[in-house]
């Protein structure tokens, strides 16, 4: 007997059905190129592969397409040699790789807040801080800088930035406040351009050195700014705007050598 005879004949697959498979591919698809997407980032939170893309990169628009700019504040609110010591410190290699803003970016990470809402990094130097917050999983990230050779770092002076009232969710200061002649300024400046709501990031650096010791070690005069040294002094400048304080590192009692003071607050208006 013919096989033919043998199997009932085929059941056409129903229109409907035939969609719903192909969009079961197609989610699973979309997922799988999101996990390999996140995984990349990921990878970023490591600071030797963090420093390796940040260093092609920089070769790549630095060396290649001879995208170096820097910026002549006309505030007057910025440090004396301030350019200078960040170009020289750019050209050291190991300083690309930005970890020390992983200081902020861990604690940030840990607060309930979109990961999708537009951050602003004040100061990276190079890409490495942005990627770095993109390997906490922060998605939408822009830079600011005196100096910029990447097409995610603006141009700009802190003490009067280029954004419209309220354009970012988070605004992160990551050791920019030591070259300001009016860190109050720039402080009022960063709680402008923040969200009501909003987070603001600071970090600075605390040495028991004189500033000139430190000139001494560097072989230049970085600037001759009055230094900040503790969580209160910083809130300070951003009063009456802070709201809730999510994170604070301080100074020990007592001070010892060279200590981060770190603190991250949401803004009220």
């Amino acid at each position: 007997m013919p096989i033919d005879q043998v199997l009932p004949p085929a059941t056409p697959v129903a229109p409907a059905l035939r969609k719903s498979r192909l969009a079961r591919i197609h989610k699973k698809a979309w997922w799988f190129a999101y996990d390999a997407k996140q995984a990349f980032y990921q990878i970023l939170r490591v600071d030797l592969v963090r420093l390796f893309v940040t260093a092609v990169r920089y070769m790549y628009y630095v060396s290649l397409r001879r995208r170096l700019r820097t910026l002549d504040p006309a505030t007057g609110d910025i440090g004396h040699n301030t350019v200078f010591h960040n170009k020289l410190q750019m050209g050291k290699m190991k300083h690309l790789g930005g970890n020390r803003s992983g200081l902020l970016a861990h604690p940030l990470a840990a607060i309930h807040v979109s990961r999708s809402t537009p951050m602003l990094c004040i100061g990276p130097r190079s890409e490495g801080e942005l990627l770095n917050f993109m390997g906490m999983g922060f998605r939408n990230v822009r830079g600011l800088d005196l100096i910029s050779y990447s097409p995610w770092i603006d141009l700009g002076d802190m003490h009067a930035m280029p954004y419209a009232d309220n354009a970012f969710g988070i605004v992160t200061m990551g050791w920019v406040l030591a070259y300001s002649h009016s860190p109050a300024k720039a402080a009022l400046e960063a709680v402008r351009v923040t969200r009501n709501g909003g987070l603001i990031a600071v970090g600075v650096e605390y040495r028991v050195e004189t500033a000139a010791e430190l000139a001494i070690t560097g072989g230049y005069d970085v600037c001759d700014i009055k230094r900040l040294e503790s969580v209160a002094e910083i809130l300070k400048l951003f009063e009456p705007h802070v709201d809730r304080v999510f994170f604070t590192h301080d100074v020990p009692s007592p001070p010892s050598g060279k200590w981060q003071l770190l603190v991250i607050f949401s803004v009220k208006k």
